[in-house]
């Protein structure tokens, strides 16, 4: 159990190495105890297929442990059917014409990022990255863009972010008696305290924006996220109320914000690790008709490429969320018990040679010569508990990759060749150093 929590990516290879790819485990203390690890594809096909059917549900309830970061209220903790409609609920902003409007924003904070460096200097790229993807997330979904309350909730979440990001922080997650509050100085009182200033803040600006929503016809409504989930309404002409919009909300910058940050960050390190990626990333973007076009940007093959190689040998979850056997069912060959937690091994299943041949070697080639299915890519989960963000995620990482790398006034270099790998941050994986990148060119 320690050793699932602390060094993940050594559990779960230890737990593949002699097996055929699917295995008991008792690796979570917050789980029933019958819980299995899936790695064969074909399983994972089987149980994608069958999610949400007869015999297998997705209880939110099994995803008790991110309540502590996301709210009661949050779509990945609600019960199936209430999760479809709140689903239908959340999907249009993350979608279409809406992914559309956020493309030049993306565009132009990227472009800020870097400006007040100058030649020879060094950056963490993950504070960088942290800061676009915050501002990202906080413009599109609140529609701030800078200000008194834009900078609380930066620092907030930074803070909540940074308590249970370390190795202790993954055991705070896990074990709720090293969350208790011994006041301000102890981990519990620093969470609480972070926790309750956030929740201050989006209450607030949840209910200056209902007063403005009131206000707004069809025309002239916000293209906000925040406005968006305001204005929208179930079947029986319901919306959301406080609670659930904060953990919606508290949900969106969370998982919008941290994952994203970190894909990037790996990004970086994989592109500038890699000349000839680097190179055959920059003759792509070179070679645009207009590489101000965040659409053209998005549709660029090796750089899509590029994207799904770095959330193959990186993702960001290391599990898709739980599923529940509630019917003796066969799946791939293989006979499951009522009762049985399953869940999909994103890591194990990226990192298997059957399908992506010397799986530990960055190479994006894999994805510009073959199609991979739902059961066999799972950098966003699966099934009816997929991230409904990863259209928005993968647009974003795009963008703000080509305006780094076709900047005129700079080039980047990494300051260190020390091979980086991956820790737990908490609920995700991370860097275990800092990605550090250097300003060679810096044109007057």
């Amino acid at each position: 159990m320690l050793e699932a929590i602390l060094k993940p990516i050594a559990y779960y290879r230890r737990c593949f190495t002699h097996n055929s790819g699917v295995i008991r485990v008792k690796m979570s203390p917050t789980l029933p105890p019958q819980q299995v690890l899936i790695s064969d594809p074909s399983v994972i096909k089987d149980l994608i297929n069958e999610d949400g059917g007869r015999c297998i549900s997705a209880p939110g309830q099994l995803n008790g442990l991110l309540s502590q970061v996301v709210g009661q209220h949050s779509i990945i903790l609600l019960a199936p059917a209430i999760h479809r409609q709140r689903r239908k609920l959340l999907t249009p902003p993350f979608h279409g014409e809406r992914l559309k409007a956020y493309g030049q924003l993306i565009s132009a904070l990227a472009e800020q990022t870097l400006k007040d460096l100058k030649d020879g200097d060094a950056f963490d790229a993950r504070e960088r990255m942290q800061g676009i993807t915050m501002r990202v997330i906080l413009t599109a979904v609140f529609g701030l863009y800078e200000g008194e309350t834009f900078r609380r909730i930066e620092h907030s979440l930074a803070s909540s972010i940074s308590i249970r990001s370390g190795p202790f922080g993954s055991l705070l997650l896990f074990f709720p008696f090293l969350r208790k509050n011994l006041g301000p100085w102890s981990p519990g009182g620093r969470i609480k305290a972070a926790d309750a200033t956030i929740r201050r803040l989006l209450l607030a600006e949840i209910a200056s924006r209902r007063r403005a929503v009131a206000q707004c016809n069809e025309e002239n409504m916000p293209a906000d996220i925040l406005s968006l989930l305001l204005s929208c309404r179930d079947e029986h002409g319901q919306g959301l109320n406080d609670d659930e919009l904060h953990d919606e909300l508290l949900t969106l910058l969370f998982a919008g914000h941290e994952t994203t940050a970190t894909a990037l960050t790996w990004a970086l390190y994989w592109i500038h690790r890699n000349p000839l990626v680097l190179e055959r990333s920059m003759d792509e973007l070179n070679g645009l008709a207009d590489r101000s076009d965040p659409e053209a940007i998005a549709k660029l093959p090796y750089l899509s490429a590029v994207v799904n190689e770095v959330l193959r040998i990186h993702p960001v979850a290391m599990l898709t969320f739980p599923r529940r056997i509630e019917a003796p069912i066969t799946l791939g060959g293989y006979s499951f018990h009522s009762g049985d937690v399953v869940m999909a091994c994103i890591q194990a299943v990226h990192e298997r040679s059957d399908l992506y041949p010397n799986p530990r070697t960055f190479d994006p080639d894999r994805f510009m010569n073959r199609t991979y299915g739902p059961h066999e890519f799972l950098a966003f989960g699966g099934g009816s508990r997929r991230c409904i963000g990863a259209a928005l995620a993968l647009y974003e990482m795009k963008l703000i990759l080509s305006k780094l790398l076709l900047n005129n006034q700079f080039k980047l270099t990494l300051s260190s060749d020390r091979t980086n790998k991956p820790r737990r941050r908490g609920f995700t994986l991370g860097p275990s150093i800092p990605v550090r990148l250097k300003i060679v060119s810096r044109r007057p």
